[in-house]
């Protein structure tokens, strides 16, 4: 399955924090998200949050 990476909307970056990179994961289960986060994920700064129907695995770096 592909994720779609966005980028964080400017109105939630500047330049104090940290690099934020945000992947659709509406449409995947728990376990899924889950799978990918131990498998492909190289941080443990990660949440999920939830915009306009849609849910984002939020990665910071």
């Amino acid at each position: 399955m592909s994720l779609c990476v966005k980028p964080e909307d400017e109105e939630d970056h500047d330049e104090n924090t940290t690099d934020r990179r945000r992947i659709d994961v509406t449409d995947m289960h728990a376990a899924g998200v889950q799978e990918y986060v131990r498998d492909s994920v190289t941080t443990d700064h990660v949440s999920l949050k939830h915009r306009a129907g849609r849910t984002y695995l939020v990665l910071e770096e």
